[in-house]
C-alpha cells in the first residue's frame, strides 16, 4: 500500500504523546471517490505528488511545512491539515480524484465573495492552486471544530477528540442551531447579484461550530458567534422571496424527489421543524435589517 505523504510527514517524537486528534484517524485511501477507470494506487501517488509539489514550490505556503494530516472527506473533496515549522496550521481542501477540475476554484471564489458579505460567519479562503488535473485551496484551520450534521437520523455534531465520534444535540441546542443555520443562509443572500447559497448540505458538514462553543452557555448569541459556513459549492440566482419559499419546501418537506431540489445538495435525512424554519427566517431578516441600518448610519456619517 502506498504511504501517502511519506516524503513529507515528519512528526517530532517529543510531540507524539501530546498529539491532539484533528479528525478522522484513518488512511485517506479509505475515503477516495474514484471513477471506474481510476486506480486507487495511481490516484494516491498523484495526490501525494501534487500536494508535495504545491507545498515545496511555495505556491501555498511561505514557511516550511513539517506535516500534512488527513482529517475529513466529502463526496467532492478531501480535507487535510498542514502544519508549518512555527506551529501555524492551515486546512487544505483537495479535489477527490473523481471530481472535475474547476470545482475547487468555484468554491474558492464563492467563499471569497461570501466572506466579504460577512467575515465572521464565512471561513475565508487563503490561496488556490492547481496543476496536472488536481486542485486545492487553503483556509485557516480551527482546532477541533465540530461539523454539524446528521449521522443516521438525529441532528448533532462530529467531535474529533478524544476520539472521532458523533454527539447528538439536545432538543434546545438542535432547535437553536437549525434556526441559526437557516438565518445564516438568509443573512448571506447577495442582494446586489440576487444570489443565494446553493448545493448546501446542512446535514453533512457545510456548517461548523468552533470548539469554544463547548464551554459556553447554549444561547443564540454564543452559537451564532461560533458558527461558520465552510462550503459554498454553488450560488443560485433568484430573488430573496423566491429563495425563502424554495428553502421552506426543501428544508421542511421530506417527500420531495432529489430532482426537485434547487438549494440543498441532497434531501435531508431529517427535515427541519416548521417552527425552526420560521424562526430562522425571522432571525435572518432581522440580521439583514440590522446590517442595512448600520450601513445607512455609516453613509450618513460620511456625508456630514
Amino acid at each position: 500500500m502506498v504511504k501517502v505523504f511519506s516524503k513529507l510527514i515528519k512528526i517530532n517524537p517529543s510531540h507524539v504523546k501530546d498529539r491532539t486528534p484533528l479528525g478522522i484517524p484513518n488512511s485517506v485511501s479509505n475515503y477516495l471517490m474514484l471513477t471506474p477507470q481510476q486506480s486507487i494506487l495511481t490516484e494516491l501517488k498523484g495526490l501525494d505528488g501534487f500536494i508535495n509539489y504545491a507545498i515545496k514550490s511555495n505556491q501555498i505556503f511561505t514557511d516550511k511545512i513539517i506535516s500534512v494530516e488527513f482529517i475529513n472527506y466529502g463526496r467532492t473533496q478531501l480535507v487535510f491539515v498542514a502544519t508549518n515549522d512555527k506551529g501555524v496550521q492551515q486546512t487544505l481542501i483537495v479535489n477527490q480524484p473523481a471530481t472535475k477540475l474547476g470545482v475547487g476554484k468555484q468554491e474558492f471564489e464563492n467563499l471569497n465573495r461570501l466572506n466579504q458579505l460577512d467575515s465572521n460567519l464565512v471561513i475565508k479562503p487563503i490561496s488556490y492552486y492547481q496543476k496536472d488535473g488536481h486542485e486545492l485551496y487553503s483556509t485557516p484551520y480551527y482546532l477541533q471544530a465540530r461539523c454539524i450534521g446528521i449521522e443516521t437520523h438525529d441532528w448533532g455534531r462530529w467531535i474529533p477528540e478524544p476520539m472521532y465520534r458523533f454527539k447528538q444535540f439536545d432538543e434546545i441546542e438542535k432547535t437553536m442551531v437549525n434556526e441559526l443555520m437557516v438565518a445564516s443562509l438568509i443573512k448571506l443572500y447577495d442582494q446586489e447579484n440576487h444570489q443565494g447559497v446553493a448545493k448546501c448540505r446542512l446535514d453533512g458538514g457545510d456548517f461548523m461550530l468552533l470548539k469554544d462553543i463547548e464551554g459556553c452557555e447554549i444561547t443564540y448569541e454564543n452559537i451564532f458567534k461560533n458558527l461558520k459556513l465552510i462550503a459554498a459549492r454553488e450560488m443560485i440566482e433568484m430573488n430573496l422571496d423566491a429563495y425563502i419559499d424554495q428553502l421552506r419546501i426543501e428544508l421542511t418537506d421530506n417527500k420531495l424527489k432529489s430532482s426537485e431540489l434547487k438549494i440543498l445538495g441532497r434531501k435531508l435525512k431529517r427535515p427541519l421543524e416548521v417552527q425552526e424554519f420560521n424562526m430562522g427566517i425571522a432571525i435572518g431578516m432581522e440580521l439583514r435589517n440590522q446590517e442595512k441600518n448600520l450601513n445607512q448610519d455609516r453613509i450618513e456619517k460620511e456625508l456630514i
